[in-house]
């Protein structure tokens, strides 16, 4: 059997969310994340700022039925993490427009050659989709951990 090489490290291209209120997420994903929208029709096309796609969806008929509160058994998408270099100011601007927080603040540890740790915090979206803001990207954040 011949060896294969690794396969083409792919760039993400967009995620969607499907929320009960397309306006109201649109204004505020643009609004706390700067996120730009690009178009709109039956859904919204977003970009963010290394140009990765978000899209927002409404379906009317049936509505979006919305749970009680997270649940984190499910299957599926499970957070949206967006850097930042302030964390905590995106984080309390975000707590404040749904009031809803998560967890504690996730310190993965200090990396290689840098001198303070990087860090993550969780919150809600009003519609109860996870949003984890982080102070650096997921490779700096993730690599060379003591």
């Amino acid at each position: 059997m011949a060896l294969e090489s690794a396969p083409y490290n792919r760039v993400l291209n967009h995620i969607a969310l499907h929320v009960p209120d397309l306006e109201a997420a649109v204004t505020w994903y643009t609004t706390l994340f700067g996120f730009r929208r690009l178009r709109s029709g039956p859904l919204a096309f977003l970009s963010t700022g290394n140009g990765v796609g978000f899209e927002l969806f409404q379906f009317i008929d049936p509505p979006m039925s919305q749970q009680a509160s997270f649940d984190y058994t499910r299957g599926g998408v499970f957070h949206v993490a967006i850097t930042d270099p302030d964390p905590e100011a995106l984080y309390e601007r975000a707590v404040k427009a749904s009031r809803r927080k998560i967890g504690e603040t996730v310190t993965p540890g200090v990396c290689e050659g840098e001198e303070e740790k990087q860090y993550a915090l969780y919150c809600q979206d009003p519609w109860g989709n996870v949003i984890e803001a982080c102070s650096c990207s997921f490779e700096r954040m993730m690599a060379n951990r003591e």
